[in-house]
């Protein structure tokens, strides 16, 4: 039985993940945009992040890696070659085929397969988080863990997946009293504040977590590890306000929380194509960026009905290639 708090969470970041990338492209033209791009990426992906590591197990099996290359790697691999036919032949963008590098938003399935790979070295103990988030702050002093295989995402991100895996049911539900609400209401709105009167959106590389200290030009203090440490403190405060405040009961949009993993998957394949028209642009000149709201909720709608899941769901679930039932999985997204 799905849980009504879960799907609420996952529905609404679904949804800031395409505003987000919406958003994207206006950056630097409005005050009140960059401040909600910069807010929304402190939380949306480690959200999303936790919630996947609190339903990921650890591997014990064979079957269980079967499971794992087949729900997440085929569908990886399926999709980056999708994505790349896309994005060259439709626009004519200078993109090639690259195995080992995920092209936009394809990073979570492979950073996801290498989190439930690691939780056998990590998965026994909660103490396990701190050293988690110590190997992060370190590795990012490593050139070479960088884009390439999506590394310099996965150890960034492992910290937050791995929490979610320690952190039982009640802990979540436990957020859901009036004390939590009340102060995660308090220190939403002075986040935001925050955000306005001191936040650069040159900040957005230390929240992406996608390449090395030395690669990121713009920096929060002059220390590396010490200003990957103060994002981290950021976007654990902003999950814990996103989290105390998400509904715990059934909503209207609850039923989109169990489609997360379509709309992550085929959103930019829309947003592409939206990139190319006439609005895009009369957008930009006209400031008109509440428009850009609709587009998201639109786009989620649209992607998250049944019969878009009905027809992409070989591909999206790996189900091109028939394999027993007890190795299908259930959506990480």
């Amino acid at each position: 039985m799905r849980n009504a708090y879960f799907d609420n969470a996952k529905a609404i970041l679904i949804y800031l993940v395409v505003l987000g990338h919406l958003m994207s492209g206006y950056l630097m033209e409005n005050q009140y945009i960059d401040t909600l791009y910069l807010v929304i990426y402190l939380f949306h992906m480690p959200a999303f992040i936790l919630i996947s590591g609190h339903f990921s197990r650890t591997i014990k099996s064979k079957s269980d890696l079967i499971k794992l290359g087949k729900t997440l790697l085929l569908p990886y691999i399926i999709f980056q070659l999708l994505y790349t036919l896309y994005y060259k032949n439709v626009f004519g963008d200078s993109v090639v085929f690259e195995i080992f590098e995920p092209r936009y938003a394809l990073w979570f399935l492979l950073s996801m397969a290498i989190w439930k790979l690691l939780l056998w070295a990590f998965g026994s103990h909660k103490g396990m988080v701190l050293l988690s988030i110590a190997l992060s702050l370190v590795v990012g002093y490593i050139s070479e863990v960088n884009e390439w295989l999506s590394l310099a995402r996965t150890f960034f991100f492992f910290p937050f997946f791995l929490l979610g895996y320690y952190l039982n049911r009640e802990n979540f539900m436990k957020l859901k009293n009036t004390w939590n609400m009340g102060l995660a209401s308090i220190l939403g709105i002075g986040l935001v504040v925050f955000v306005y009167g001191f936040g650069d959106v040159r900040w957005k590389e230390w929240f992406f977590g996608r390449i090395p200290y030395e690669d990121i030009s713009y920096g929060i203090v002059e220390i590396g590890a010490l200003s990957r440490l103060v994002v981290y403190a950021a976007m654990l405060i902003a999950t814990y306000i996103f989290l105390s405040l998400v509904p715990k009961n059934q909503q209207w949009y609850t039923e989109i929380g169990g489609k997360t993993l379509a709309v992550y998957l085929l959103h930019l394949f829309v947003i592409r194509a939206f990139k190319a028209t006439a609005i895009y642009e009369w957008i930009e000149e006209t400031g008109n960026y509440m428009m850009l709201f609709g587009i998201a909720f639109f786009v989620v709608y649209v992607l998250s009905r049944k019969w878009v899941w009905k027809i992409t769901s070989p591909l999206i679930t790996g189900n091109i290639i028939n394999l027993p039932k007890k190795f299908v999985t259930k959506n990480s997204v």
